[in-house]
């Protein structure tokens, strides 16, 4: 798994869809990468929480699978994550947040 990187005083932050088959790793996955307390609620309300909590620039970078199904469970997931990361980077100038749909090769 990818680990946060520290590019031009900005955190670059990868969140691959491959490497992250749930919304639960994916709610560890932050908590550890992005420094959130432990008593983190690992669900999309806390993540927007710890997010506004952000003070050092940084970025989060969303890659998604271009061939997962629209109505798949985690897409919808995904899908909603993404809209509180936009949302979370609208209201915090210090976070920024690029979503890539990715299409990899077999």
């Amino acid at each position: 798994m990818s680990e946060q990187i520290r590019m031009r005083d900005v955190y670059e932050v990868p969140i691959d869809e491959r490497d992250l088959l749930d919304m639960s790793t994916i709610h560890d996955y932050l908590r550890v990468t992005l420094g959130f307390p432990e008593h983190y609620g690992k669900n999309l309300a806390a993540l927007y929480d710890c997010l506004g909590d952000i003070t050092e620039p940084t970025r989060l970078y969303v890659m998604r699978d271009a061939t997962m199904k629209p109505d798949d469970d985690y897409a919808m997931d995904m899908d909603r994550l993404c809209m509180v990361l936009l949302r979370a980077a609208r209201e915090n100038p210090a976070l920024s947040v690029a979503i890539n749909t990715v299409r990899w090769p077999d």
